[in-house]
Parts: C-alpha cells; structure tokens; sequence
C-alpha cells in the first residue's frame, strides 16, 4: 500500500481569487467532453466571481500540497442547510484524495455549523464524482430536467 499524502485544507481569502480562478478553468476544462458547454461554462468562474463569494457569505475551502493548489470546494448555508458545491480537483491531483478530502472537510464544516442536511448539485455525466457522493452517503433526492444548461442534473442530500 502506497503512502498517499494528506492534502492542506485552509479557508480561502480574496487574493486566493485569481488562483482559484485558474484552478477551476483548468479542472472543468479537463471535463469539456462529458459535460454541455452551457454547464462548463457556468461552472468556470472569473477571479472577480470567486472573491465575490468570498466576500458575500460564501465559504471556499482550498487543499494544496507543499503550497501547490490541488482543489477547492464551496460551502454555503441557505436555509439550516449546507450547500456543497465547485468542487473542482486539479487534474494532475485527480484521483488521489483530494476531491474526497474536500468534500469530507465540507461536511465537517457543515456538522460543526449545526446543519441537519447536505445537498448537491451534479451532472449524471460526472461518474467519479456521483461515485465519490454515494460512497460519502449522499441519496439522490430529485433529478432536474433540462433547464438553462441543457442536461439533467442530480439533486442528492446527505442528513446529518
């Protein structure tokens, strides 16, 4: 059994914005394939849009080994429960924990907010990912028809 490295949580600040930017053009750029191009496109934010979560109410968790970005994931509270999502992995980190650390540390954040329920928001597409969301005990709760960006999407909810 190989020694996988944890990755570094921390809570992201506004100068992160230009690297998490970058981060989530590189990640879902590696999906173009699989997914609509109005969904990519929706999911790749502008370093304006990430510091304008971070300073709105949003909570953006970036991992990273040895100072290198490997992923991040965004956490809101709407109303008592926690909303997961751009959850986005580097693609030379795919594979390797990061996106299951990310979302772990998210629902960490959400138990310890005193949250009741977890949702998520994803492409059927994305089949590591829904992979990854069943194993943490994530239910699907509806399937979305086609709306704006052309493909159903996936509710899912975890109770707490």
């Amino acid at each position: 059994m190989r020694f996988r490295p944890f990755p570094r949580i921390a809570l992201a600040q506004p100068q992160d914005a230009p690297a998490l930017a970058r981060l989530y053009s590189r990640a879902w750029g590696a999906l173009g394939s699989r997914l609509g191009e109005d969904l990519l496109e929706e999911q790749v934010p502008s370093a304006d849009d990430v510091r304008a979560w971070l300073l709105g109410g949003f909570e953006v968790y970036r991992a990273s080994f040895d100072g290198r970005l490997a992923g991040a994931v965004r956490c809101s509270f709407p109303t008592g429960a926690c909303l997961l999502d751009r959850l986005a992995v580097a693609p030379e980190w795919v594979r390797r924990g990061v996106g299951r650390a990310l979302a772990e540390h998210a629902l960490s954040r959400a138990r310890r907010a005193g949250m009741t329920r977890v949702w998520a928001q994803l492409s059927p597409a994305l089949r590591e990912a829904n992979a990854l969301f069943t194993e943490l005990g994530f239910r699907e709760l509806a399937k979305a028809p086609p709306g704006r960006w052309g493909e159903d999407l996936l509710l899912l909810e975890l109770r707490l």
